[in-house]
């Protein structure tokens, strides 16, 4: 790669919005194979998954395509539970002609498609950090747009910029501190009077046997010693609205989320996405000092026994207003 190529890329900033199509590239011919294994570094393998190659990432989850079939599994049971993809009061401004929403974490961008169709009027922008789950143009509505962006460098619009914010099951990817710097800079990028909605869930479980509750303990504490993470946010987010005097109108739902054949396809299919998402935190088995057959062993008997006894948790939403521009904030 030519030495003027590869410091522009090397000094970009890190919340820089990159579009990647190299027909529109500056990219000299010579280059492309440089430029193929700078995006081969883009990752790395972990316990045999690939998993973003950023140190600045404490996500607990790899980026390879068990987890966005698992990711798109969640999705559809969360829109299923929820008979919807939003609570907060926004339908009528979202078939408004002008409307902007943004979609933070989008992974797959079924949520964002899904708004897209459901709502032409509004546009919709959705960012990742990880633009190889992004589906390609074709499948998108001409109201939908995929934009590459780690939300832990800022969110890259101007203040007062979308009526309508969304962020979901995103329980896995900030520390507490980051959570706090990123709703504040969703707060400053959404529009006076619009809402910004979080969905996340409880990880205790309800009727939980003692073995499953352990291993949910056992998660819960690796997650906080290696990468720092509270698997456990649904607790906080409602003390970091509140504190937050730019938004009104504080509201929260919850929703009972059953796991097992117990309560049909529905619990079926939540048990195996949960039995998914332990098995993508790769670093759990290690630290609970067993090997990855003894550890799928283990959650094959836990699971035969949570799904006798009916598991289930809870899904929490919450949803807050930005307070007029009229209003002045002390």
């Amino acid at each position: 790669m030519s030495k003027k190529s590869k410091n522009s890329l090397i000094n970009a900033s890190k919340n820089e919005v990159w579009k990647h199509d190299l027909d529109s590239s500056n990219f000299e011919t010579n280059d492309i194979n440089e430029l193929t294994s700078l995006l081969l570094d883009s990752y790395k393998t972990y316990n045999g998954r690939q998993f973003l190659n950023d140190d600045d990432l404490n996500c607990l989850l790899p980026s390879d395509k068990i987890v966005l079939e698992r990711s798109t599994l969640s999705y559809l049971l969360m829109r299923h539970r929820w008979k919807g993809n939003f609570c907060s009061p926004v339908k009528e401004k979202l078939n408004t002609s002008g409307t902007t929403i943004l979609d933070i974490g989008c992974g797959s961008g079924l949520w964002a498609i899904d708004m897209g169709l459901n709502h032409p009027s509004s546009s919709i922008i959705a960012i990742d950090i990880d633009p190889s789950k992004f589906p390609s143009k074709d499948q998108c509505p001409p109201n939908v747009c995929f934009l590459t962006c780690n939300a832990i460098y800022g969110i890259p619009f101007p203040q007062n910029t979308f009526d309508f914010v969304n962020i979901s099951m995103m329980w896995s990817a900030f520390t507490e501190a980051q959570w706090i710097l990123i709703i504040k800079d969703l707060v400053r990028v959404l529009k006076h009077n619009g809402w910004i909605e979080f969905t996340e869930p409880d990880p205790t479980l309800r009727n939980g046997v003692k073995n499953l509750a352990w291993l949910i303990e056992c998660l819960s504490n690796a997650c906080r010693d290696i990468t720092g993470v509270n698997i456990h946010i649904y607790e906080e987010i409602p003390k970091y609205i509140r504190a937050m005097d730019e938004l009104e109108d504080f509201n929260c739902m919850h929703i009972d989320y059953p796991m097992g054949e117990w309560y049909g396809y529905f619990g079926k299919y939540a048990l195996e996405n949960l039995k998914r998402t332990l098995q993508s935190v790769v670093f759990l088995p290690k630290y609970m000092k067993m090997s990855n057959e003894e550890f799928n062993n283990l959650l094959d008997d836990y699971f035969k026994e949570a799904n006798e006894f009916k598991i289930s948790f809870t899904v929490y939403k919450y949803f807050a207003k930005k307070v007029s521009k009229n209003v002045p904030i002390i």
